[in-house]
């Protein structure tokens, strides 16, 4: 399988009520939740796809992917949309370009799992950025290497869900892993009972929805 498959070249960002975000090569669309009016905003600096992005303090930071093709490559730069100003500013690359990753936010750091390289292969790359500082920071890995996974946190640990361990042969993993940013471990947790990849994961009072 390839890691990115697609013909669109536009790197076009949107809003959508409730902010909905695009998986896909840097999409986003903005509407009033009142009218479903769709708005055009400023386009992402870098067009991408299968990345990931996380919110601090009200900006929107967008990060990893990969290029589509036949340019295949993956992306590194990470950029910051501030939805009042309607601009984007550039921040320190990850240090570990990689798609189809997972974020998630724990005391205003944005951790950044597992995804796959240019070999299609699931990683255990665990890093952590902090927008005070624009600095990122290498972490204790992942247990399970793997991709298309989907990250919650729940009372300050984060819950690392599903996946698969390689984009080239596609079966999800059941595997849920629990990582305390405190001690930098990580817990083996119960199996999810579906296994799968590229899934969503929402949490509504202390409970993570798959």
């Amino acid at each position: 399988m390839k890691l990115l498959d697609t013909t669109s070249k536009s790197h076009t960002i949107w809003i959508l009520s409730s902010l909905v975000l695009s998986y896909f090569l840097s999409g986003m669309q903005v509407s009033s939740a009142a009218g479903h009016i769709w708005i055009r905003k400023a386009d992402t600096p870098t067009a991408r796809q299968l990345h990931s992005s996380s919110v601090v303090d009200g900006k929107i930071y967008v990060i990893g992917g990969a290029t589509s093709e036949p340019n295949l490559k993956t992306v590194r730069p990470v950029e910051v949309y501030d939805p009042i100003m309607d601009s984007w500013t550039q921040k320190a690359d990850i240090p570990t370009g990689r798609g189809v990753l997972s974020t998630c936010v724990v005391d205003g750091k944005i951790h950044a799992f597992g995804g796959a390289g240019m070999d299609y292969s699931g990683l255990s790359t665990s890093e952590v950025y902090d927008p005070a500082t624009d600095t990122w920071t290498r972490k204790a890995d992942m247990p399970t290497p793997r991709a298309a996974l989907s990250a919650s946190a729940v009372n300050g640990k984060i819950y690392v869900i599903g996946g698969t361990q390689t984009l080239n042969y596609l079966a999800g993993l059941p595997t849920v892993e629990e990582y305390d940013p405190t001690t930098d471990t990580w817990t083996r947790k119960a199996d999810l009972p579906t296994p799968r990849f590229a899934l969503c994961t929402s949490v509504v009072d202390g409970k993570i929805y798959a």
